[in-house]
């Protein structure tokens, strides 16, 4: 099950007696456990019918006698495992405390008056007995990063509840940070809030003050500025990055992604294939295809195949020889600009 089916579920009151939320986003995981809370418990009933424990230091045992507690006042309980590394490929079955056998008894005939909520950050293994019986019992939800239209509904609802919106351009900028996960992307949003606190709109200028650039955003505006011949601008980037930590083989991997994206983009159009077409098969998110389609516009095909050329060369100097990488990469930004 999808998160967008999970909420759909919780507004009818369709809940299932068990649940694994697993997956990479814990902010959004987070959003949906309270979701559920709320629709299953009274505040003021919270106190005598919800747990909260580590799925690491507890027992299997323990875990199905609170699932097991019949609720106080209150039609349903809730209890919440976390860190509950039985679903994982990783679980220690040596220890005694991880046998599934119990939980699998107990979903065979869960209580109804009770919702139980394992939590994982991160992947579960779906091959494993536990999961599948979940599966069957209940209800398995995957967490994973939000993209395309579901990540501008966040957004355009994050910031609404401050009383703001966001141009098509400022969104198409700060989606570049989905890949670091919502927290991030709710920091920056924050900041931006509290900076643009006299104006409705947040746009594109208040955005590329404000929010703290990330590696894609640098490699983005540094090929921008390749592209239009700007050396000195293209320098104070790439020196940006290096400041800010900024690996040179990273980087330079992320350029050599980036022309190799914009060099097959180019490829697929003049094959007539659709902006969806390509999305799909180059597996990226609708705002990277747009500044890939934007950055093919200002490179010709023969220009693309030499920078990668010059990337790979560069590559291969900084395995092999004992030069400064720093100079390295300045020196491959100076040849993408002038040459």
């Amino acid at each position: 099950m999808e998160h967008i089916a999970l909420l759909k579920s919780i507004n009818r009151g369709v809940l299932a007696p068990v649940y694994l939320f697993y997956g990479t986003e814990k902010l959004l995981m987070d959003s949906y456990l309270g979701k559920l809370k709320a629709k299953l418990l009274p505040p003021e009933l919270e106190a005598f019918n919800f747990d909260k424990i580590d799925g690491e230091k507890v027992s299997i045992h323990r875990i199905v006698d609170l699932a097991n507690t019949m609720p106080v006042m209150a039609e349903k309980r809730v209890v919440v495992v976390d860190n509950a590394v039985y679903f994982t490929a990783t679980t220690k079955n040596s220890e005694n405390k991880f046998d599934e056998g119990p939980l699998l008894q107990y979903l065979a005939n869960a209580n109804t008056a009770c919702c139980l909520v394992f939590r994982i950050i991160g992947k579960a293994d779906k091959r494993k007995k536990i999961f599948k019986a979940v599966e069957e019992k209940g209800q398995t939800v995957e967490f994973a990063g939000l993209t395309g239209e579901n990540l501008e509904r966040w957004v355009e609802a994050f910031l609404k509840d401050k009383g703001k919106t966001i141009e098509r351009a400022a969104f198409n900028y700060i989606a570049l940070l989905a890949g670091e996960g919502l927290e991030t992307m709710q920091n920056e949003l924050e900041k931006l809030s509290l900076y643009c606190q006299d104006s409705p709109v947040i746009t594109l200028p208040m955005v590329q003050e404000i929010v703290t650039r990330n590696s894609e955003i640098n490699v983005f505006n540094l090929i921008d500025s390749i592209a239009e011949r700007k050396g000195g601008k293209a320098l104070e980037l790439l020196q940006m990055s290096l400041v800010m930590g900024e690996a040179p083989m990273k980087l330079l991997g992320l350029l050599v992604r980036q022309y190799r994206l914009i060099l097959a983009a180019k490829d697929m159009i003049s094959q007539g294939f659709s902006e969806k077409q390509i999305r799909e098969k180059l597996s990226i998110q609708p705002f990277v295809l747009n500044k890939v389609l934007s950055q093919g516009r200002n490179f010709p095909v023969e220009q693309l195949v030499k920078a990668l050329e010059k990337l790979l060369e560069t590559e291969v100097l900084l395995k092999s020889s004992g030069g400064d990488p720093s100079e390295l990469m300045e020196n491959l930004v100076i040849g993408l600009c002038y040459k």
